[in-house]
């Protein structure tokens, strides 16, 4: 027994590192339960949360933000266990369970397994395996958030499969992506700053027959227009003063895939001739040279001006304004697609839940989710994410609150807005706010119930228990 228990222990040690200062959730009427294992997982080196009933169990879970938990199956004869379990995979959370059994309550526990829980244990149980098995438990979330943050950059990186939405906008801009990726014609992006230009710019390389060409990118607005003729077409040595050697322009260095230009509508009119002379001839002529150089290279442009509007003033070349503008995609701002407000700000939480903290990510409250929804987003996507990601990086607990966000956002209009539909002045239960929104949502939608799972981000079976415990009727 002595060797079995040393084997063991030999077994923990490649996990440890990895899982060290874990928060776990332990939950057992039992006093002395709770103090034997709470001992034995805080000397691993665990943060440990106790609870002795189902109310203080899911107090914790809706406040912190836990890798693990211990929960005892029955408390008397009420499947408490069974219970948490339940509320855990309601929310889609990665947390993991492992249910704390008596023999009489296996069957009980192989229940518990079938509806998601990672592994039982019998009482008593060997404090090694126990230790083995929370370690393995904690490794599995560990190697599944590894998983996720490498499948986030490779779809990024694929292009099409990297853009979260859910609005029949964007399935259809998609759709049109999908079409132009196989032609060789320029393309013009339009929309507001922030709305997600590049990633469809990066969506057609990725798509294209060009895709293990290079993809570059020029913001032409953010280079000082001294320094933006050399950025695009290179230089040759001592063409100006610091020139000590010849550079490569971005049109070479993109030779063979795609170049996308950022801000079009930023390029002053001596550079928009030269352009249009690359676009239609096919070469570049460096700054300082009489040589001109054959380039092959997709362009593809994106303003968020009216580039019409800039024709008229004067502003932009005609000529040029038609050769880029021979297919056209306009990416609405967020405002005009609300469905996509909730799945991006989920997409943004786990990305730098991940990357921050390894850790589960943040659930949204009905409140703090009405919000989102609601708010006009002046800054689009861009906005957004920089919202998520300031409340991962501040946020305490494992549900992101209206207080979590930017004061610019949960200002004292936008909270009007947000509760809208709740009652004015009406201090209500979290349960009642939940119900209050789904079947918001449930009626925006026109009684959708899958469209209306997936904007919440629950399973169609979920929904369908809480539609039914509200007594709701078709």
């Amino acid at each position: 027994m002595a060797r079995e228990r040393a084997r063991r222990s030999q077994c923990v040690s490649p996990w440890r590192n990895e899982s060290a200062m874990a928060k776990i959730l332990l939950v057992d009427s039992d006093a002395s339960v709770r103090t034997s294992v709470g001992l034995l997982l805080r000397k691993r080196g665990y943060e440990v949360h106790e609870a002795e009933s189902e109310e203080e169990a899911l107090e914790h879970l809706r406040k912190d933000r836990l890798d693990l938990v211990l929960t005892e199956l029955s408390f008397g004869d009420r499947l408490v266990g069974m219970k948490i379990l339940e509320w855990v995979k309601a929310q889609g959370a990665a947390t993991d369970v492992i249910v704390l059994t008596g023999q009489r309550g296996i069957q009980a526990a192989s229940d518990a397994i079938q509806g998601g829980a990672y592994r039982y244990l019998t009482k008593p149980f060997d404090p090694e395996m126990l230790l083995l098995t929370v370690e393995h438990a904690l490794e599995r979330r560990r190697l599944r958030n590894q998983v996720r943050r490498l499948s986030s950059a490779l779809k990024r990186r694929e292009g099409i499969a990297g853009i979260v939405y859910r609005s029949r906008q964007m399935e259809e801009i998609l759709r049109l992506v999908r079409r132009v990726a196989q032609v060789a014609s320029t393309v013009l992006i339009q929309g507001e700053s922030g709305t997600g230009k590049e990633l469809i710019a990066r969506a057609i390389h990725f798509l294209s027959p060009r895709k293990s060409g290079p993809f570059q990118a020029v913001d032409c607005g953010a280079i000082p227009e001294s320094l933006l003729e050399s950025e695009l077409f290179g230089h040759t040595r001592g063409a100006f003063t610091g020139a000590d050697a010849p550079r490569q322009g971005m049109f070479e260095v993109a030779h063979g895939g795609t170049l996308f230009l950022d801000e079009v509508g930023e390029l002053p009119l001596s550079l928009q001739v030269k352009l249009l002379r690359t676009l239609q001839e096919g070469e570049i002529r460096p700054l300082g040279s009489n040589q001109t150089r054959k380039v092959d290279v997709r362009v593809v442009a994106a303003t968020n001006k009216d580039l019409g509007a800039e024709v008229a003033a004067g502003r932009f070349r005609e000529d040029l304004y038609y050769r880029l503008n021979v297919i056209s995609i306009r990416v609405p701002p967020l405002r005009e697609r609300p469905e996509d407000i909730l799945p991006l700000a989920r997409h943004f939480l786990s990305e730098y839940g991940a990357r921050m903290l390894s850790a589960a990510p943040l659930q949204i409250d009905p409140g703090a989710a009405a919000l989102l929804e609601r708010y006009p987003w002046p800054g689009n996507v861009r906005e957004l994410e920089n919202a998520m990601q300031r409340a991962v990086a501040l946020g305490s607990g494992g549900v992101l609150r209206i207080e979590d966000l930017p004061d610019s956002i949960r200002g004292e209009k936008a909270s009007q807005i947000a509760t809208a539909g709740f009652g004015k002045g009406e201090d209500l239960p979290l349960a009642e706010m939940e119900k209050r929104y789904i079947l918001e949502v449930l009626r925006r939608h026109g009684g959708d119930r899958s469209r209306t799972a997936a904007i919440l981000g629950i399973g169609r079976n979920t929904l369908w228990r809480k539609l039914k415990s509200y007594g709701y009727r078709d």
